[in-house]
């Protein structure tokens, strides 16, 4: 027992006892920014005057669950005037039946559909974009990924912010909300229970300067001067970069306070970890400093860590049973907190936590350990630079061989 006592399990003990009270102090936050944004939520929103007319672009690629309502969701807005442009790159796309049914459902409304198969750059998604660019007729310019649905109000709560000329783009936080398997609640409650207070704490400690892919809206002029969707057609973080590239011209990029839902879908947990190393190692390329600073929301895994060397080193159980006592009880407090805020009903369990912080903390390791990424059934290594370059066999590709027979 003098060797459990010695100067290296101190200096370990003292050094994870520090991350631990770091960890707390992090979930503590993250619970004070979820009550702060629950009493946002609460409050009237009376819409904005500032109502100019926008074109929203829609970027789709293949068929996805519920794409008809997620889709469907934006052609119902509560707006006086706007354009929606569905953009995809092959013609026989499995879902251009969905999308010409929309279209036909809603004469009322400009809506089109552009099928263009030209690449411009690593980020098919982008390309995408660049392709519809020439058919939008508005000077706000909203982009929104297919599987987001949003409310009936949420064009005005997007473009009022815009009504400040401060604001060169405005993006909005998502909500993971699901009624299919396991792996997809998981996915969902790593959304919102490590994404969405990770996004509310940046933006407590000051103004973000980054964009998220739910929604980027940004005015055309500010667009047309950073080169245009082509300026990102290269990046795998195309959304950080473009809210990087308005901040780097002296505007602010506003989080507007909607909220709209992902509908998380994971057909396995193949498919949920190597979506999720996607996400890990964009932050990592967009924010590496940052996401080392990460490991800190690591709460369960780093105060098992603490307690066990606080029991090797005191050798009594009262110190050891209080880090796992308090960070249990303010990890708790955060999943019940994020449920009750965003009224989530199957999306996750508290059952479920061990398990998706055991996740979270080992696709956290993986993602230093190579920087291939897996995307709409491509593959692609990461520069140093965020920029994407297509490629061959990567350890992305080795990992879906490893979850083959995962189901």
């Amino acid at each position: 027992m003098a060797v459990m006592s010695s100067g290296t399990y101190e200096i370990v003990f003292y050094l994870l006892l520090l991350i631990n009270l770091c960890a707390i102090a992090y979930l503590l936050f993250a619970n004070f920014c979820i009550i702060e944004l629950r009493k946002n939520l609460k409050r009237p929103h009376t819409p904005s005057g500032f109502t100019p007319p926008v074109t929203v672009f829609k970027p789709v690629c293949g068929l996805e669950p519920n794409m008809d309502e997620n889709l469907r969701s934006f052609c119902q807005q509560d707006y006086p005037e706007y354009q929606i442009i569905f953009g995809l790159h092959e013609e026989d796309d499995t879902a251009i039946p969905i999308i010409q049914k929309i279209i036909k459902d809603y004469p009322q409304l400009d809506l089109e559909m552009v099928i263009d198969a030209r690449i411009h750059g690593s980020n098919h998604k982008v390309s995408n974009l660049i392709n519809m660019f020439p058919i939008a007729k508005h000077e706000i310019l909203i982009v929104s990924d297919s599987d987001m649905r949003v409310r009936k109000n949420y064009l005005h709560d997007i473009v009022a912010p815009f009504a400040n000329t401060a604001n060169g783009a405005v993006t909005c936080l998502y909500s993971g909300r699901t009624d299919d398997g396991l792996a997809s609640r998981l996915n969902a409650m790593f959304i919102n229970e490590w994404f969405l207070p990770s996004v509310l704490i940046s933006n407590a400690l000051k103004d973000i300067s980054y964009c998220l892919g739910a929604t980027m809206a940004v005015r055309r002029e500010i667009l047309t001067d950073i080169g245009g969707f082509k300026a990102l057609s290269n990046y795998l973080a195309d959304d950080y970069m473009l809210g990087q590239m308005v901040s780097e011209r002296g505007y602010k990029v506003h989080l507007s306070h909607t909220i709209v839902e992902n509908l998380s879908y994971e057909p396995s947990y193949k498919s949920l970890f190597l979506h999720e190393l996607r996400w890990a190692r964009t932050l990592r390329t967009a924010e590496p400093l940052g996401y080392m600073g990460t490991f800190m929301t690591d709460t369960l895994i780093i105060s098992i860590f603490t307690a066990f060397f606080a029991l090797l080193f005191t050798q009594h159980t009262f110190l050891p049973a209080s880090i796992l006592g308090i960070t249990i009880t303010a990890r708790i407090l955060l999943h019940l907190q994020v449920k009750s805020t965003l009224k989530l009903n199957g999306s996750g369990s508290l059952l479920l936590i061990p398990a998706r912080d055991l996740i979270t903390f080992l696709i956290r390791i993986v993602s230093f350990t190579g920087n291939s990424i897996e995307w709409r059934n491509h593959t692609f290594s990461v520069d140093d630079d965020g920029l994407m370059h297509e490629d061959g066999e990567t350890e992305s590709k080795f990992l879906a061989k490893y979850f083959k027979n995962t189901t």
